[in-house]
């Protein structure tokens, strides 16, 4: 049995049909999964700046040791300090550091996301922001992740300026504690 032109034609022209159907279906994939990847994207950036910010004004170090203030998160916030003085974390952009926040598996690795007061190259105290409260811890896991988290004193509630007192007892070590900020 052979086949007419017409139904070739009609044939092709189905077939035609089918093509362009799933050529848009593909299409309409792409600009789906192009439009997911665009709100994860935008819901994780709304996450990010829907948390309340904590900066940290001015640093004040009591010990007598020069310690070194380092934001991993943001490295132009990094200053040294001199024994028994205080700075202003102020720069042209912003009123002071920001405690970057840390909350696995929310956000990326901890060495990243944290501030550091440093003596002689080694860091003595790590700080962090996650959930309500800024915490610091003096030791890191095998992971490099905090080994014990505890809340820092004073001020330690997310959100606002604050001034960050470092100071070193000779018996438990360094240790901060966070008051309100000096700065206008």
């Amino acid at each position: 049995m052979g086949t007419s032109g017409s139904e070739t034609m009609d044939g092709l022209k189905v077939l035609g049909q089918i093509v362009k159907g799933v050529a848009k279906s593909v299409e309409l994939l792409g600009k789906g999964i192009g439009a997911t990847g665009k709100a994860i994207s935008e819901g994780s950036y709304a996450v990010r700046t829907a948390m309340p910010v904590t900066e940290v004004t001015s640093v004040f170090n009591t010990t007598d040791e020069t310690i070194k203030f380092v934001n991993q998160e943001s490295p132009r916030d990094s200053k040294e300090i001199l024994p028994q003085s205080a700075v202003s974390m102020k720069t042209d952009k912003t009123a002071g550091a920001w405690v970057p926040w840390f909350h696995p598996p929310r956000f990326s690795s901890f060495s990243r996301r944290r501030m550091e007061i440093v003596v002689d190259d080694v860091p003595v105290m790590y700080l962090w922001q996650r959930d309500d409260h800024i915490y610091w811890c003096n030791r890191l896991d095998s992971q490099g992740n905090p080994a014990k988290a505890y809340e820092v004193p004073g001020i330690s509630h997310v959100g606002g300026k604050r001034m960050l007192v470092v100071r070193n007892d000779p018996e438990n070590g360094y240790s901060a504690f966070l008051s309100e900020s000096v700065e206008e």
